[in-house]
């Protein structure tokens, strides 16, 4: 009877989880594990895609916004016509191309300017007798 069986006396140890970490008898390392470095590399270059997209973007925003600054400017144009005509008419096209209706002692002209205010086309009209 020299046997006590009272279990605070009793060494008792609480059981250790191994770390696989530590064991290298505890198989492959996960797919993780593995291609941390890759991994790695490719967080790295999708962060400066992301940059330069934003910076392309950013600077698509300022182009624009100063070439709509440049567009407004007023631009003058000079177009000379014969001593004894008159304009009588004139329209404007949608992509700034001009139609004019002049008239002189001959009978009537109709020219068609682009939108440069270059003369592309000249038509006579005659008054028959």
């Amino acid at each position: 009877m020299g046997q006590n069986n009272n279990p605070k006396s009793a060494a008792t140890k609480a059981p250790q989880q191994s770390n696989p970490a530590n064991n290298a008898d505890d198989g492959p390392p996960s797919a993780v594990v593995r291609h941390l470095g890759f991994i790695k590399a490719l967080a790295i270059i999708m962060a400066v895609l992301i940059v330069a997209a934003v910076s392309v973007i950013v600077m698509t925003i300022y182009s624009r916004l100063t070439a709509s600054n440049a567009a407004k400017s007023i631009q003058t144009n000079e177009v000379a016509i014969p001593a004894d005509s008159r304009v009588s008419g004139a329209s404007l096209g949608a992509k700034g191309e001009m139609l004019l209706i002049i008239e002189d002692p001959a009978g009537q002209q109709l020219w068609q300017l682009d939108a440069v205010g270059e003369i592309r086309r000249k038509t006579l009209l005659l008054h028959s007798r």
